[in-house]
Order: structure tokens, then sequence, then C-alpha cells
């Protein structure tokens, strides 16, 4: 009795499993057990008593499994743009294939790679701009040469250490080093000091920073994350703003949540960059964006923050008619 029980916990917690399991009899080539997972890969689900040869669906499983080997099978293998590892064993005359999918791994995989080739080719610039500001003006004589290279190689090493920080803050926000510490604070009060910071960017182009947040909204989050997450959106509506352009924060409050809108009177982003601008290094125009002297690490450090938050962000916008950003978190 206690073995049935035994047996009926194993083939419970077999089933419910992320990863499939199909056992077949490895004399009759019967299929005896495959998981929920599993099935997707058969012809049929009805397998019971059948060979495996009626009911395996995929030819690379199929060929796994037909294969007379003494030692165990290990493959890597793309099915319906997924990637699988699947193992097969041979244990008291049955093959057991044990299927994974290590699609998600694969994608880390590759963004880390993506990852730390846009930082090489973002720290590349700088650097090679850098070591010719330096060799000039080794050479130079003129007073007034040497101050404009001076000047070039100081503009270059802002640019890296921008770049820097920005990777610093979202490592720790993506290692979830720095936890969310809720306080209540004034919102208005905040997007006036963030003005403050900001107020040196808006003198080219005659900018007006407009708050629109009553005096005295409070807000419940991170202060300090806040404040990051909204500069860099006031920072980027300032940054790609048309002349005498404006850039309005706005604020609304229900019973759930907040939600802060920064809006800009700019350039507009295209309809099909939208999705991916809360993405690292993603840019809808490179060559503007290093001549403003963005990082690329800005919106998906909104967006890291926002989630830490449990709210959500997004973006409307139409090309050449300015954009909306919306960050919404809960007020508890």
């Amino acid at each position: 009795m206690k073995s049935n029980i035994n047996d009926g916990i194993l083939i419970t917690f077999l089933d419910f499993l992320k990863e499939g399991i199909i056992i077949v009899d490895d004399e009759t080539k019967v299929i005896e057990f495959v998981n929920r997972f599993a099935k997707k890969f058969l012809k049929d689900e009805n397998y019971q008593g059948k060979n495996f040869k009626e009911v395996v669906e995929n030819d690379y499983i199929y060929s796994l499994i037909s294969y007379n080997h003494d030692k165990d099978v290990k493959a890597e293998v793309n099915i319906d743009n997924q990637k699988y590892l699947i193992n097969v064993y041979r244990i008291e005359g049955k093959k057991i294939i044990h299927i994974q999918d290590i699609t998600p791994f694969e994608v880390y995989k590759q963004a880390k790679k993506d990852f730390v080739s846009n930082v090489s080719h973002e720290l590349k610039t700088p650097i090679s701009v850098l070591k010719s500001a330096v060799e000039t003006i080794e050479e130079e004589k003129d007073p007034v040469m040497i101050k404009k290279f001076v000047n070039i190689a100081k503009k270059r090493i802002e640019q890296m250490d921008h770049l820097i920080n920005d990777l610093l803050i979202l490592a720790r926000l993506e290692s979830q080093e720095d936890q969310v510490k809720k306080v209540k604070y004034d919102l208005h009060k905040q997007i006036e000091e963030i003005f403050e910071d900001l107020k040196h960017l808006t003198e080219e182009k005659n900018i007006q920073l407009i708050n629109q947040i009553p005096t005295k909204f409070e807000i419940y989050a991170d202060e300090q994350k806040l404040s990051i997450a909204l500069k860099n959106l006031v920072e980027n509506a300032i940054k790609y703003n048309k002349q005498d352009g404006k850039v309005i924060v706005k604020a609304v409050k229900d019973s759930k949540h907040t939600t802060i809108t920064v809006e800009d009177t700019g350039i507009g982003i295209p309809e099909e960059s939208l999705p991916l601008v809360f993405e690292r290094f993603y840019r809808v125009d490179k060559s503007r964006s290093r001549n403003i002297g963005g990082t690329g690490l800005g919106l998906s450090i909104v967006k890291h923050i926002t989630e830490a938050h449990k709210g959500k962000v997004w973006v409307e916008s139409k090309l050449g008619k300015g954009s909306k950003f919306f960050i919404k978190i809960p007020n508890t």
C-alpha cells in the first residue's frame, strides 16, 4: 500500500514538472509515461500502450529514442523557435528522455554578450577622441588650440563618467542590492529641485520647465530612486526638445495609484521605436544621441526603478509632435 502511495506521489510530481519527461520501454518501444510538459512533442496525447514511432512528432526526439546506444546522450535542439536540452538515459530496461527548455538561458547569454559589446562600443569612441585630443595637446603650442582640445577631452571624460555611473546604477537595480525604501514626501518639491538641477540645459534652446503638480502633493515612494527616474525623463525631454519648447510635469492620484507624466514638445519618437525605447543602449537616432551626450541607459534605468516600485512605465509619442512618458506606481 505504501509503495502505491509513493508511486502516485512520484507520478504527480513528474507530471507537474516544468521540464519534459518521456519514459519508453527499451525492448517493446512502448511509451509508458509522458508528463504534461512533454505532451506537446506528441502527435497524439493518447499514447498509452502505443509504440513511440506512432506518437512522437519531433524528428530529433524520435531519432534520439530510436538510436541504439549504451551511453547516455545529450543534445541541444531548436523546436518552434525554442531551444531545448535533451538528455536520454538508459535505466533498468527503460529509456528516459529528459527535455529542458533552455531558451531563457540562451537569451540571457546573448543579452550578456550584447551588453559587453555595447559597453565596449560606447567607451571606444570617447577613449579614441580623448587619446587624439591628448596627443594634439602634447604637440600644440597655440594656447587657444590647447584650450580647445582640453575642453574636448573634458567633455569625453564627462561622457565616460556618465556611462559608468549609469552602469553602476543599473547593476545595483538589476541585482536588487538597493532595496526600495518608501517614504511619504512632497512630489511638487522634488520636481522643483530637479528643474533647478537641469536649468542650465534649458538655456541654449530656451526651454520652459513647467511644474503642474499641486503644491504639497504627497507621494509614497523611494525618494532617491524616483528622483533618478524623473530626472532622466526631464533631462531627455529637454535634450530632445525643439527651440522655445516646453517640458510639463503632471501627476494624478486615484485610490490605488499615482501616475506621473513628463510631457515635451520635442522631436517625438517613430511608432516602430516605441516598444524598444526602454531597452538598454537602444537609441532612436544614434548619431544625434551621441552628440547630445546620452548614454543609452537612462530609460532602462527608469523602467527598472518603476518596476522595483511594482509599477509600470510607458510612452506615447508622435514624430515631430512631442512625447509623453508615464510612470504609474501604487500608493501603498
